[in-house]
């Protein structure tokens, strides 16, 4: 979900460079049960493009009749099951983040957190609370997270935001830099990636100082960027500058390449979800060289979505 801009390329590389150097201070995962057969299905998947044209497309959210809702540029559209694109909200600045509830649309935008009515067509705002990825907790609770560009001067990591009092809770867990979100299937923990390092982070819900790594995925610099979860308890993650889609099992650590050439470098995949596809259910990808691609799974293999 984070649109690099181009003259801060460099200085991204040389900060995760930095970063990778300090990955052996930061905690790893304790105390998860080991398990000999890992729920990931790495290899069989096929993908395919739903829709192109996009505006260097960040963010999906499904809408629940097939399609998506998907941020741009400087825009939100809709993708409907056959790929037809429709405008939803022109002149945005740098919407990021979409959630779903009873018709109400979520996103982060300028910095803040705005709504759309789906019903009504009615825009407003929310909150001044800054983001980039953006997840909606089953109390109504909202978290959002920031890349940490500047290493060493984190200031939103990850907030929690309450609109029943309109509080914020700015670095509600210190985690060192937060994409992605997911929410865990028994909705007691979050995950959230680290574009630097690649590492995966499990954040405890009623323990949100108690973060953990809980697996890294290789290379240099993949450039996670958006997660999500499927109900078996497997990650998907977009790695942008990879240009792949991983599958990472959080209990054991274990990584693997599902989906890979997918524009390699700053045009690859920025975010993944889980929606209906004619076979059942499909992991969905927005590419930021301005496509939507449906990757499906092997014959077999279950990848239903986290129940609300």
């Amino acid at each position: 979900m984070s649109r690099i801009p181009r003259g801060l390329r460099p200085r991204l590389i040389v900060s995760a460079l930095v970063a990778l150097t300090t990955m052996s201070s930061i905690p790893a995962h304790a105390g998860a049960p080991e398990s000999d057969a890992s729920p990931m299905a790495c290899a069989g998947w096929s993908v395919e493009t739903v829709a192109s044209g996009l505006d260097e497309p960040e963010n999906l959210e499904p809408d629940g009749a097939g399609g998506f809702y998907v941020s741009g540029a400087l825009s939100i559209v809709h993708v409907d099951a056959d790929g037809r694109v429709e405008p939803v909200l022109d002149d945005l600045s740098a919407p990021r983040g979409l959630q779903l509830h009873d018709g109400i649309l979520y996103f982060v935008v300028g910095p803040g957190l705005s709504q759309f009515d789906s019903r009504t067509g009615e825009v407003s705002k929310v909150t001044d609370m800054a983001g980039h990825g953006l997840l909606r907790l089953p109390d109504g609770d909202f978290l959002t997270t920031d890349v940490g560009t500047d290493i060493g001067s984190p200031s939103r990591i990850l907030t929690r935001y309450d609109p029943d009092t309109d509080s914020a809770e700015v670095n509600w867990s210190p985690v060192p830099r937060s994409e992605g979100l997911a929410l865990s299937p028994d909705h007691s923990r979050v995950y959230t990636d680290d574009l630097f390092t690649g590492q995966v982070i499990e954040v405890p819900l009623d323990a949100p100082d108690n973060w953990s790594v809980v697996a890294t995925v290789p290379g240099i610099f993949p450039g996670l960027d958006d997660l999500t979860m499927s109900d078996a308890g497997v990650l998907y993650a977009a790695a942008h500058a990879e240009g792949a889609v991983y599958s990472i099992d959080p209990l054991t650590g274990a990584t693997c390449v599902i989906a890979a050439g997918m524009s390699p470098g700053w045009t690859g995949p920025s975010s993944v979800r889980i929606g209906p596809s004619s076979d059942g259910w499909a992991l969905y990808a927005t590419v930021f060289d301005g496509t939507l691609r449906r990757l499906t799974p092997p014959p077999g293999v279950d990848i239903e979505p986290v129940r609300p």
